[in-house]
């Protein structure tokens, strides 16, 4: 439970202590990624059969790309997530677009999830990090998650000038040759790339100005947090920055060849 509390924490950017309070922080948000409509259109976009197409969401979070693909494709989505109440969200919003017999939540943290092999048509990885360490290890694990001719889907981006980045969380982040090399290291096919960077830009910034705005009141409510809580809401206006002006938002489709 430590070791996916950590993990968890890393992935949404706060801290194990603030953990707790974070689905009242998000209660605004139900995408907590950027790039859901294009991921969506991706999707689709592959033409697969309806009823027998199977989808992985790794790290879905509130279930809203999940939900939307099983809704506009008949498609049945297993999502994965180590957050109980967003788990329990997801399954209240599955009801509301009557996707429930399509859709599986999954309480569990990804990175053991993905230790067992699996054998889905699409696995979807958007808005994560470098949980899995550098883009060639990410491919590889997702590999294992996706039959032979099966689909990866990642939400991600490159570094716009320079070879690395030593801010935290964006130890895997490298430059677009570097990136694509890393991305196509087992030889499967990189079928599109799609620039998600105005988009992410605009759509961080509103999700800046609703986390402030809970964060305030959160404050409210345990002011013996006030420091870690306002820490938490600079460190999301950083990331804006970041992402604007260092990070070239990317989503990747490949297809895993043998």
């Amino acid at each position: 439970m430590e070791n996916t509390n950590k993990s968890i924490s890393e992935s949404l950017e706060t801290t194990e202590r603030l953990l707790s309070h974070m689905p009242f922080l998000l209660q605004d948000l139900w995408v907590l990624g950027s790039s859901i409509e294009e991921i969506i259109k991706l999707v689709g976009d592959l033409k697969l059969p309806s009823g027998e197409t199977k989808v992985l969401d790794l790290g879905c979070g509130k279930g809203a790309v999940s939900i939307q693909i099983a809704a506009k494709y008949g498609y049945r989505v297993t999502g994965i997530d180590a957050m109980k109440p967003f788990l329990e969200e997801a399954n209240k919003k599955a009801k509301l677009f009557n996707v429930s017999h399509l859709c599986e939540f999954i309480e569990k943290d990804i990175i053991d999830y993905v230790s067992v092999v699996h054998d889905y048509d699409i696995v979807i990885l958007a808005s994560v990090g470098g949980i899995f360490g550098s883009f060639k290890n990410t491919v590889g694990q997702m590999r294992t998650q996706v039959r032979n001719g099966g689909y990866i889907i990642i939400d991600d981006g490159y570094l716009k000038e320079g070879k690395n980045l030593s801010r935290k969380g964006y130890g895997h982040s490298r430059n677009h040759e570097d990136t694509i090399r890393e991305l196509t290291f087992y030889d499967d096919l990189l079928l599109r790339e799609i620039n998600t960077n105005e988009l992410s830009s605009q759509i961080n910034y509103e999700y800046h100005h609703l986390i402030e705005k809970r964060g305030k009141e959160l404050i409210a409510l345990y002011p013996e947090l006030e420091n870690e809580i306002k820490s938490y809401i600079d460190l999301q206006a950083e990331e804006c920055d970041v992402l604007k002006n260092q990070i070239e938002g990317a989503l990747w489709l490949l297809q895993k060849i043998n």
